[in-house]
């Protein structure tokens, strides 16, 4: 297991945890990390997070696990900005797949991260068979010295906040909604790397984003701002798919468009933060219609950041 520490714990010993995958970290979960934060610091223990690096459902069913919201990268940001102390990272692998339920609390939660506090979903499932739930942690907080508690739902308009309603709100592209559930615009955080260069002698020269995940929760063109070291906020064209009019293999491309700048960005990681779906992914007759459509996406994207249209 590797425990990554976000801030100096101090004089502290022992840890109040939550458990989950927690993609996106949304309202709900933003409100379970707080909790957690503030009754750790009552208890004078470490605030902390576990997570399973790859999620259970990605190691038992890589086709049909959910495609994932965050990555391990923009999670820890997430969990930094809310207080977390520290972010437990167990790969999900065999051995914990085949561990029983209690050996699962004995040996990682009470040996490896000395918990003393315990805060999760009172439908929690866990071990093999997902034979343990919220009864035995209770039980075995009782003998083992941890106390238990059950975290509640936060809803929007009658709806539980979810990981699953903030996907669903992305792939219809309405980021409004997906907003509003994530408390934030949406956001993802890559490294720049060489690629085909096709934008290049189209006169749209994008910044090609390396993402570690094979799928994504939106596709279309999109408007954004981008961060990175040598930039702040600056507005930016992104087109999120496979560009069917230009190449046949299929690979999903993120790329960035960044509007008024030119510069060297390979290597470098930058912060996508999305604002506004202009349109589908669309397969074109030939490269001189889609040309003409990026220019009307400029200028749509233009008027948006109130620039200058061209």
């Amino acid at each position: 297991m590797r425990v990554l520490t976000l801030r100096d714990p101090g004089s502290k010993s022992g840890r109040a945890l939550t458990i989950g995958n927690f993609d996106g970290v949304h309202l709900g979960h933003q409100a379970i990390l707080e909790y957690l934060v503030a009754e750790a610091a009552k208890r004078n223990l470490i605030p902390s997070v576990l997570i399973f690096q790859p999620h259970p459902a990605e190691f038992f069913s890589p086709i049909e696990a959910p495609v994932r919201l965050y990555g391990v990268r923009e999670k820890v940001r997430s969990f930094l900005d809310v207080g977390i102390e520290q972010v437990c990272l167990l790969p999900f692998n065999v051995r914990y797949a085949q561990m029983l339920a209690e050996d699962f609390v004995r040996n990682v939660l009470v040996k490896e991260l000395s918990v003393r506090w315990l805060l999760v979903g009172d439908d929690f499932r866990f071990g093999s068979g997902r034979s343990g739930d919220y009864q035995m942690l209770q039980n075995l907080g009782r003998e083992l010295g941890f106390e238990v508690e059950a975290n509640q739902s936060v809803k929007i308009r009658d709806m539980r906040v979810s990981s699953t309603a903030v996907r669903g709100a992305l792939s219809s592209g309405n980021l409004n909604f997906a907003e509003e559930l994530l408390g934030k615009r949406y956001n993802m955080c890559g490294r720049v790397v060489r690629g085909d260069q096709i934008g290049r002698t189209l006169g749209f020269p994008t910044a090609n984003i390396h993402f570690c995940r094979e799928f994504f929760p939106l596709s279309g063109i999109f408007t954004a701002y981008v961060d990175g070291p040598e930039m702040n906020q600056r507005p930016a064209l992104v087109s999120v798919g496979k560009r069917p009019t230009v190449t046949s293999k299929g690979d999903v491309c993120i790329e960035a468009y960044i509007l008024d700048f030119s510069g060297d960005l390979y290597g470098q990681m930058l912060n996508v933060t999305f604002v506004r779906k202009i349109r589908d992914q669309e397969t074109f007759a030939g490269t001189c219609d889609l040309i003409a459509a990026m220019k009307e996406d400029e200028k749509n994207a233009r008027l948006d950041f109130e620039l200058d249209v061209t």
